[in-house]
C-alpha cells in the first residue's frame, strides 16, 4: 500500500518538474538517476514536515490512531517515491515532440 501511494503522490509533481527543468541537477547528468534522487529528496521533504508537524503540532495531523497511521504510510513510501521519480523521468521522455530531421 506505501509503494503504490508514493507513486500516486509523487508522480505527478516530479513529472511537472521534468516536464519544464531541462539540464543536470548538481552534478547529475543521467537523468533517471536524476529522477531517483529527486524522488527520495521529495520524500525527506515530506518526512521533514512530517517531523514538524509531531514536534510543534502545528495542524494536528498526527494526533490518535489516524495519525499515527499516516506517519507510518508516508515514512515507509520511500520506494514508492523513488519509482514514482523514475516513471516520471520515463513519461516525460516519451512526451516530448521529436527533432525532425534536417531541420
Amino acid at each position: 500500500m506505501a509503494l503504490l501511494f508514493g507513486l500516486i503522490a509523487g508522480f505527478f509533481p516530479l513529472f511537472l518538474f521534468f516536464r519544464f527543468y531541462k539540464g543536470k541537477l548538481l552534478f547529475i547528468e543521467n537523468s533517471y538517476i536524476k529522477g531517483a534522487v529527486l524522488g527520495f529528496l521529495l520524500w525527506g521533504l515530506i518526512n521533514l514536515f512530517l517531523y514538524i508537524e509531531a514536534r510543534y503540532d502545528l495542524f494536528g495531523l498526527l494526533e490518535g490512531e489516524e495519525g499515527f497511521g499516516t506517519m507510518m504510510l508516508l515514512t515507509s513510501s520511500l520506494p514508492g517515491f523513488i519509482t514514482a521519480g523514475l516513471a516520471a523521468v520515463f513519461a516525460s521522455g516519451k512526451l516530448r515532440p521529436r527533432k525532425k530531421k534536417g531541420s
